[in-house]
């Protein structure tokens, strides 16, 4: 007799109404004015102590989004609920000041199982760009020689709603693909004194993505693709005076932002209790216009390298005896130019999991800062901690009766 367990026909509806309802989350950086917003690039799941691995990384029971290929190495009989949230508190440094702010939210929500051999699934949604930031500058006034104050505020974001599919072609070779609806509003208001501007920019869109995987003797070659894709917004500008009285309001459609085609290629080595690799992604930004004359937008890239030491078993995910210790170190180069120069930034992370009740706990700690960028740039340090938590059960059970 076939049975499924309880506790997996209560997380089914749990994650399911998750996943319907969650919404982009705020943050605070001034860059989110800049296109779609601060855009997503972490995964903030099991490998976040070593920084996000993801390309070239597969086992029975991880659900890589960062790689769809490697969900085909899903276990049969498993239901994976993967929950993730991460605290960010931040510094700001511009011309000797300083300025912090914290912010703290969900960050993923999933669930997958293999539907059949060879063909993993998975279902979840989380950020996809985010949206936050506070400017207040004095601007001259055209023909006199007095200025304005000009008070900039923006809030929300994107989220995406994501469906992976992973097929094992043969033995050795896997191919994925993220199936992702894009949606979300982004907002901002523009306060003169005389004159309030609010815009509000609505977005929704299908977008795709693609992985392949080549995995033999504990070693994994992955590579991963997204092409261009062109965003359509609706934009409401409402104008009001100083007294809140409506004066006037416009609707259009714009077309000047895009999704950046992307490049990926990492890998993975699994020996006995010691799993290592790296990424390497990369995304053709150029072509956004930013709309402030002091900043560019160029290409960009990152590099993530990460080591984790199994304690107990020799299987990396064995989940009911693991306890791992995760390291990690990663190098970018961002999109943004300010003054014609580049910035370049790092991270270093650790992090360690644990089994408990049949679940395993995952929490992670990562400090990044600027190696070096140019002087007009607007520097973060960071300290931000992750928690993932992935429960693992057995969905199908077969009663033997005597």
């Amino acid at each position: 007799m076939i049975m499924i367990k309880k506790r997996s026909l209560i997380i089914i509806p749990f994650s399911i109404c998750f996943i319907l309802n969650l919404q982009a989350q705020a943050t605070y950086s001034p860059y989110s004015m800049l296109g779609l917003g601060e855009i997503e690039n972490r995964d903030y799941g099991r490998t976040a102590g070593m920084s996000n691995l993801g390309i070239g990384v597969r086992d029975f029971d991880y659900l890589n989004i960062v790689n769809p290929a490697g969900i085909s190495g899903l276990d049969s009989l498993k239901f994976i609920f993967d929950l993730s949230a991460a605290g960010k508190l931040s510094y700001f440094t511009r011309n000797g000041k300083t300025d912090d702010t914290f912010n703290g939210n969900m960050k993923k929500i999933s669930m997958g199982f293999r539907l059949a051999p060879g063909w993993g699934i998975s279902l979840g949604t989380r950020p996809f760009s985010d949206v936050g930031y506070q400017i207040y500058s004095e601007e001259p006034i055209e023909g006199s020689t007095e200025t304005k104050s000009v008070y900039l505020e923006g809030s929300g974001g994107l989220y995406e709603l994501y469906l992976s599919n992973g097929f094992k072609v043969t033995d050795n070779f896997s191919v994925g693909i993220n199936t992702k609806y894009i949606s979300g509003t982004l907002k901002q208001t523009e306060n003169q004194s005389e004159y309030l501007f609010e815009k509000e920019s609505r977005v929704s869109r299908f977008y795709n993505t693609f992985g392949i995987q080549y995995h033999t003797n504990g070693l994994t070659l992955g590579a991963t693709y997204g092409y261009k894709q062109n965003i359509s917004m609706d934009n409401k500008t409402t104008i009001y005076d100083n007294g809140y009285n409506l004066i006037q309001e416009e609707k259009d459609r714009s077309t000047d932002q895009f999704i950046p085609e992307t490049f990926g290629a990492g890998f993975s080595h699994i020996r006995k209790k010691i799993i290592w690799g790296m990424d390497f992604q990369y995304q053709k930004w150029e072509g956004i216009d930013p709309g402030i004359s002091s900043i560019k937008i160029s290409d960009s890239y990152r590099i993530n390298a990460g080591l984790g030491y199994t304690l107990g078993s020799n299987r990396f995910y064995r989940y009911r005896d693991q306890r791992q210790m995760q390291v990690g170190a990663s190098f970018c180069k961002p999109y943004i130019q300010a003054g014609g120069g580049n910035a370049y930034n790092y991270s270093v992370s650790a992090g360690y999991s644990f089994p408990f009740s049949g679940s395993l706990f995952n929490l992670s700690v990562e400090y990044g800062n600027s190696l070096s960028a140019p002087a007009n740039y607007i520097k973060e340090s960071y300290f931000m901690l992750t928690f993932n938590c992935s429960i693992i059960d057995q969905w199908f059970k077969q009663r033997k009766f005597d």
